[in-house]
């Protein structure tokens, strides 16, 4: 098969902890067997949410606006007067212009910005989202629901609907948002090559999708990119060992990669390397390698693919997926992937037809070059290490999900 078969094979709403999400996990598990490997599947538990209603109306009128809510906040009914928060930082908002207010904003339902909201008393808030995703559930990370998704409404609103409602000028509304919160299971599809010595390089992909998205190019692309590259590598041996983990639960807030760390918490010191690979499939932009550690793996990773004659634009900077809970505990990491023209991730419009055979086997090239140089160094060509300003952004990457 080539990438582009495992991208079309795996093009259907893959939501994490669904059984949509389990099928794609035994296709994957099929692929790397009929390869020669013996994967396995690392099962762990997550809390899901499935929508059931949202509703806006204008009391008076009656007319409605189609809203969506977001998983893992309170589901309820409230009426009130509606607000705009237009300010770029929580500390720039007057909280007693919040309180027993329903509130718009653009700003993503991050900690910081929920905790606004319910220490100022908001009823509810809708996220204002771009149009093609008016269908998208978002879904609030494990921890933030917990500690503030529990305590205050959240839906999201497309932009045209967001718009026309402003419009009305209305006095109040009411806003209805229900979902139903169960837990699920999910997991993570893990292949390994033996080494020589103990020492670990990690490949990995999720390959889960949002709610209400078939996920062609997030992340059918780098699932079909890691697949490609496990094929490509079976039957070598290197130096040190390489491991395939393919993660479930990405969307839902880095869930599978987040359970392998913890899983295997004992291995962390011996990993060296860990090269992620999301969102791909467009020939036309620039591969892109985002690197967490110090400015000798920055350049590592710009000299090796430039001598193998693979343009990217190499930066040192945190990249939301599965490389960061590895990072968070002291692992340097690289994500490859290239968005660009006619990306719409997270929205129905993520399909195959976007995606690129020849730009997944260009990304599967370069992250096997990287694979294949660390893998085989008696003598790391970099300091396993994470700069102190690196191991700050990711520390507050987490501490706002």
């Amino acid at each position: 098969m080539q990438p582009i078969d495992y991208v079309k094979a795996l093009t259907f709403v893959r939501r994490g902890g669904s059984e949509q999400e389990l099928k794609a996990a035994k296709l994957i598990s099929s692929w790397l067997s009929e390869m020669g490997y013996k994967p396995k599947l690392e099962h762990f538990h997550i809390y899901d949410a499935v929508v059931k209603a949202g509703r806006l109306a204008l009391i008076g009128s009656g007319k409605e606006f189609p809203v969506m809510p977001v998983g893992l906040s309170r589901s309820g009914d409230v009426e009130g007067k509606l607000t705009i928060v237009h300010a770029p930082e929580p500390e720039l908002v007057d909280k007693n212009s919040l309180r027993d207010m329903i509130v718009l904003t653009s700003n993503s339902p991050r900690r910081k910005w929920l905790k606004l909201f319910v220490e100022a008393g908001a009823k509810a808030v809708l996220v204002v989202v771009a149009n093609h995703r008016e269908k998208a559930v978002m879904m609030l990370s494990q921890a933030l629901a917990e500690d503030l998704g529990k305590k205050i409404m959240v839906g999201s609103i497309a932009y045209k609907h967001a718009v026309k409602l402003i419009e009305e000028e209305p006095e109040s509304v009411s806003l209805s948002l229900h979902h139903e919160i169960k837990l699920s299971e999910s997991q993570n599809v893990i292949a390994e090559l033996p080494g020589e010595s103990e020492r670990l390089v990690v490949l990995t992909a999720h390959y889960d999708s949002t709610p209400c998205s078939p996920g062609a190019q997030d992340n059918a692309a780098g699932t079909a990119e890691l697949l490609e590259v496990a094929k490509k590598l079976f039957g070598k041996r290197f130096f040190r060992r390489v491991r395939f983990v393919f993660c479930g639960s990405e969307e839902k807030g880095l869930l599978g990669s987040k359970a392998h760390v913890a899983l295997h918490a004992y291995e962390l010191e011996k990993m060296d390397l860990v090269v992620n690979l999301d969102v791909g499939g467009n020939p036309f932009v620039r591969i892109f390698a985002k690197t967490i550690g110090t400015d000798e793996l920055k350049s590592f990773v710009k000299a090796a693919l430039f001598e193998h004659g693979i343009p990217a634009e190499v930066k040192m900077e945190t990249y939301s997926s599965d490389g960061m809970p590895f990072s968070r505990y002291g692992v340097p990491s690289v994500s490859l992937g290239r968005g660009g023209v006619e990306y719409k991730a997270h929205s129905p419009y993520d399909t195959p037809d976007a995606v690129c055979n020849v730009a997944l086997v260009e990304i599967a090239n370069a992250a096997e070059v990287l694979v294949e140089k660390v893998a085989n160094a008696r003598l790391l060509p970099f300091e396993r290490r994470i700069s102190d300003e690196m191991r700050k952004k990711v520390e507050d990457y987490f501490q706002q999900r």
